[in-house]
């Protein structure tokens, strides 16, 4: 990062938005709008305010369109459009060629970003799933960091209605065969060969929802990776500002007590985050001993996950890692303490045994409201 990109951030401030521009930053994503996708003037906006975004961020945009639609999202794009006549590849001619899309294609995307961070390509195919395709290959022979399929309908659902946030490289597959529509199908194939070609990650989502998708923490469609989900490890210092953020958001939230600075800082550090793939942190636990080594204990606090990930075993593996941490630590046995019935019934599951405030450490009732101490779930968990 560049030191005048760092100070940008540090003015605006460490919000959800800087910290995806922090991510994107240098780095080079491709846009695919799948017709009908853009036909509309309401799908276009959301698309031109992130790449106004990425632009500012210095991160690299193709954006792949469908020939018909390449004058319109150009003569959209206002003085944001690169200069000179945009790319027009032709699927059907250059698909014999090896490697494809041939080099003189990715020679006239790099010329293009050279002169400018946004490139705009029309592709003369026939069909949604054509362009699909091009798009992937086109992904794929750039490895870019992300591809992000713009689509009507939007990200992936179970059979609920309820939407997939997250979908590794395996669970791909068995979701091809489900989807009735072939264009869905022909997505998921080619997000599954993208991954495979080392494309970082890939984006499903609608255009209307692209900016949520890639600047917030709830997100609007569906992320896929090549990876499994994530994994849990103990947070690094380049991390904490991050932690800070997810917590100050659990108590924005009313999910998680509000703390002081110092309070904030003291759990920083034996904070552990469950981080998807390469990217961003799904969710934070913290193990806090130092209250409670008289009595060998230690408080699992701090726990949260982003909704956009809820319900995918984040704060599971969260709370397995802290205990595996607090038996390395030689402690009796580990507590928590909470307000939420959700968070209650989220214990309990883990075989956590319900207690009185007399079970834990007297130390964590030293200066705590009484009138909240009497709302807790307690709970215990023997590490012996």
């Amino acid at each position: 990062m560049s030191a005048a990109h760092a100070q940008g951030v540090a003015r605006t401030g460490f919000t959800e938005k800087t910290f995806y521009l922090e991510e994107f930053y240098g780095k080079s994503l491709l846009f695919a709008l799948i017709p009908p996708a853009g036909e509309t003037a309401r799908d276009l906006p959301p698309l031109l305010r992130t790449l106004r975004e990425l632009r500012r961020n210095h991160a690299r945009c193709i954006v792949i369109v469908s020939d018909q639609l390449l004058p319109k999202v150009v003569a959209r794009m206002g003085r944001m459009a690169p200069a000179g006549e945009p790319p027009v590849f032709d699927p059907a001619r250059g698909r014999r060629s090896r490697p494809y899309p041939p080099d003189a294609a990715v020679a006239a995307i790099w010329q293009a970003l050279r002169a400018g961070s946004i490139v705009v390509a029309g592709t003369a195919a026939k069909t949604p799933a054509e362009l699909t395709v091009f798009a992937q290959e086109l992904a794929s022979r750039l490895r870019v960091f992300k591809l992000i399929l713009l689509d009507r309908q939007g990200g992936l659902t179970a059979r609920d209605g309820a939407r997939i946030s997250f979908l590794e490289l395996r669970g791909i597959s068995k979701r091809i065969k489900p989807e009735r529509a072939a264009q869905r199908r022909a997505i998921l194939r080619a997000a599954a060969r993208a991954l495979r070609d080392g494309v970082g990650s890939v984006n499903l989502t609608s255009p209307q929802g692209i900016y949520e998708e890639l600047f917030s923490f709830v997100g609007t469609g569906t992320l896929m990776t090549e990876r499994p989900y994530g994994s849990v490890q103990p947070v690094s210092i380049d991390d904490f500002e991050e932690v800070e953020a997810l917590i100050e958001r659990g108590q924005n939230e009313g999910v998680l007590l509000t703390r002081t600075a110092d309070e904030l800082a003291a759990l920083l550090p034996s904070c552990f985050g469950y981080r998807v793939g390469d990217e961003h942190l799904a969710g934070v636990c913290s193990l806090l001993t130092e209250p409670y080594r008289r009595d060998g204990a230690g408080e699992i606090t701090a726990l949260y996950t982003l909704t956009r990930f809820a319900g995918e075993g984040v704060a599971v593996e969260l709370v397995k890692e802290i205990l595996n941490e607090a038996r390395s630590r030689g402690l009796r046995y580990a507590f928590a303490c909470t307000s939420e019935e959700r968070a209650a019934r989220f214990f309990a599951r883990l075989k956590f045994r319900r207690v009185t405030p007399a079970d834990v450490p007297a130390a964590k009732w030293r200066g705590y409201d009484p009138s909240r101490r009497a709302r807790l779930h307690i709970f215990r968990f023997e590490l012996a």
